[in-house]
């Protein structure tokens, strides 16, 4: 694996952790829906993720990542569909897949 690849799942794994600690005390979706700054921090960190991943897999050749396509996806509608965002659906992906995410990028940077 390349420097820049591990540089890459490193920033998605940073990412992932600062969402975390902004997240410490949310403890439901009307928390996070009804502050405005915490919406922000999320896309911004989704944004990092989703390009982040975009260009390890552009350097590996490989989705290790089960749901690549799909983070990068919510990437492109958080940076060019902005007026359209379900935040109720960031909410989900937070606390349904961000864990998944977490292990699957922390394995690979194990294994590497």
């Amino acid at each position: 694996m390349t420097v820049f690849a591990l540089k890459y799942l490193h920033d998605i794994s940073d990412a992932i952790n600062d969402l975390d600690s902004c997240l410490i005390d949310i403890e439901n979706y009307e928390m996070f829906s009804t502050d405005f700054a915490l919406k922000r921090v999320a896309e911004r960190q989704f944004e990092i993720i989703g390009e982040a991943l975009r260009k390890y897999n552009s350097i590996e050749g490989v989705e290790k990542i089960e749901d690549a396509k799909k983070i990068i996806g919510l990437r492109n509608i958080i940076a060019h569909a902005y007026d359209s965002i379900d935040y109720a659906l960031i909410w989900a992906i937070i606390k349904r897949d961000l864990p998944v995410l977490k292990t699957e990028v922390d394995n690979i940077i194990k294994t590497s």
